[in-house]
């Protein structure tokens, strides 16, 4: 008998599919294959949050579809959450990032690899972007906590720098504004005691500490939605504050 594949309900469940996290002794091999599992069990997570209001996103309950292919500039491409429709194509692609594990540097901090991941993050934002410039694409990068916590003296925290570093690539308002944004970043900081916290990075962030204006991930939701019915013009309302009835794909030119 096939054996059932554990549910994720909560971030709980995502640190214990992760499995132990590596520290900076660890082998490559085993940061990688940590960095894996988390990010396959996250993607789960946030699609399952998703999945009121967006049927059929991917990756489903059981983890099928996990960095499941939409058509870019050039070629498929991969998106770690992915919803998509056969009359609109991408609609909304969320693309995760993460370090787990400090430097082996002296500084011992989670700034690493800022470059590259701002550079694969650019690639896939134009990628998608330019062929289906009015998909919604957000970019979530995962950090420790204790990100927050190891500035000094004038230098910010590893979480400060990172939110610097992002800040430039976050709220692409326009379809037809630069192609290499995206609609929406956000910095994840978790704890291994299932803590979870969501940082937008248009939000100005303490240089050093821990932030206080976050999200929980049902309000990153309600976030993204906002930010995807203002594209897709569903965010109309009535005076009574009721939503409008016109519902995605339906023609406005009927006839009589």
């Amino acid at each position: 008998m096939a054996t059932k594949k554990p549910s994720i309900e909560t971030f709980a469940d995502v640190l214990e599919l992760a499995g132990e996290r590596p520290d900076a002794t660890s082998a490559g091999r085993q940061k990688t294959a940590y960095a894996m599992r988390f990010a396959n069990a996250m993607a789960v997570l946030i699609a399952n949050s998703f999945r009121p209001r967006f049927p059929g996103i991917k990756p489903d309950p059981t983890g099928k579809g996990v960095e499941s292919a939409s058509q870019a500039l050039h070629g498929l491409k991969k998106l770690d959450v992915n919803y998509s429709t056969s009359l609109a194509g991408l609609s909304l692609g969320i693309s995760l990032k993460s370090v787990h594990v400090r430097d082996k540097n002296p500084q011992h901090r989670f700034h690493h690899n800022r470059k590259r991941n701002d550079e694969e993050l650019r690639v896939e934002a134009a990628g998608y972007h330019q062929r289906q410039p009015y998909s919604v694409l957000v970019a979530v990068l995962v950090l420790p906590i204790e990100a927050c916590d190891d500035g000094e003296g004038s230098r910010p925290s590893s979480f400060g720098m990172w939110v610097e570093y992002l800040w430039p690539l976050a709220e692409r308002e326009d379809p037809h504004a630069a192609f290499d944004r995206f609609e929406r970043v956000f910095v994840c900081l978790y704890g291994l005691d299932g803590r979870l916290e969501l940082f937008d990075v248009r939000t100005p962030p303490p240089r050093q500490g821990r932030p206080r204006d976050t999200l929980s991930l049902d309000e990153l939701v309600e976030t993204v939605i906002e930010t995807y019915e203002a594209r897709n013009q569903l965010d109309f309302r009535w005076d009574d504050g009721s939503k409008g009835e016109r519902e995605e794909g339906e023609d406005a030119d009927e006839g009589d």
